[in-house]
């Protein structure tokens, strides 16, 4: 299996969008990539980063009281202004496809991805990615694995396994979804097939998708690329080599 290199946030930090922490206005995006994936929304939540963490190290110093909330105020409008802008960027990007892989399994085939929306919340952002899974032959589900006969699957406890990496196949995050799933991985279940039912070949398992979280206030995805998915034991060795657990 190939070596991958996580990267993380706070390790962009120190030498990524100096000037963006030296000045008013807005974070604008423009150390990303408009026709990435995900366009130039992670890329304001690195510059808003950088200045938050520049300001935190000039607040340190500073002994004027008026001075340091003067400070602290240009810095909120110039967050703000800066999610204005992730908002309409993260506009711009719904219903882009995200490349990924997905026929490394053997009953499953992921059949596409699209950002289905982005999400804004106090200093958060987070990009919604819908992932296709259809079967590769027609499978029998039931509710938990305990229920499964061979070459059945459990609609609570399937999982398929992927990490999301940038184009030189340097690793950001690693996760897992459902395919039968159309909440969250650890939510609770939205399935459309009930257990005992069998879903056809090339039928979805969701037909909405199951989804990826990006939440682009976490890690650095100015360079995120696509979504490769990997057979669980993989994905072990990987969380092991990032992780080491």
């Amino acid at each position: 299996m190939k070596k991958f290199t996580m990267t993380v946030l706070s390790a962009m930090l120190c030498g990524l969008v100096v000037l963006s922490a030296c000045g008013g206005g807005a974070a604008s995006g423009s150390s990303g990539n408009s026709d990435s994936p995900l366009g130039v929304v992670p890329a304001i939540y690195v510059e808003v980063a950088a200045k938050h963490k520049a300001l935190n190290e000039e607040l340190r110093g500073e002994r004027d009281l008026d001075l340091y909330q003067k400070k602290l105020k240009e810095f909120d409008e110039y967050k703000a202004k800066s999610y204005q802008n992730a908002l309409k960027e993260g506009d711009k990007i719904v219903g882009r496809d995200v490349p990924c892989s997905g026929d490394m399994y053997p009953d499953f085939q992921v059949t596409g991805a699209k950002v289905e929306k982005f999400d804004q919340g106090k200093d958060a952002g987070t990009v919604i990615v819908r992932v296709m899974v259809t079967p590769k032959r027609d499978i029998v589900v039931r509710e938990s694995r305990r229920n499964c006969a061979e070459g059945e699957y459990s609609l609570k406890d399937t999982s398929l396994y992927y990490v999301l990496m940038k184009a030189d196949d340097h690793l950001i995050e690693l996760g897992q979804l459902n395919p039968f799933n159309k909440n969250a991985y650890n939510s609770s279940l939205k399935a459309e097939y009930a257990p005992g039912q069998m879903i056809q070949a090339g039928v979805p398992c969701n037909s909405e998708g199951s989804p990826v979280y990006i939440n682009c206030h976490t890690r650095d995805y100015t360079e995120f690329a696509k979504i490769v998915f990997l057979r669980e034991e993989d994905y072990n060795a990987l969380r092991k080599q990032a992780y080491g657990f």
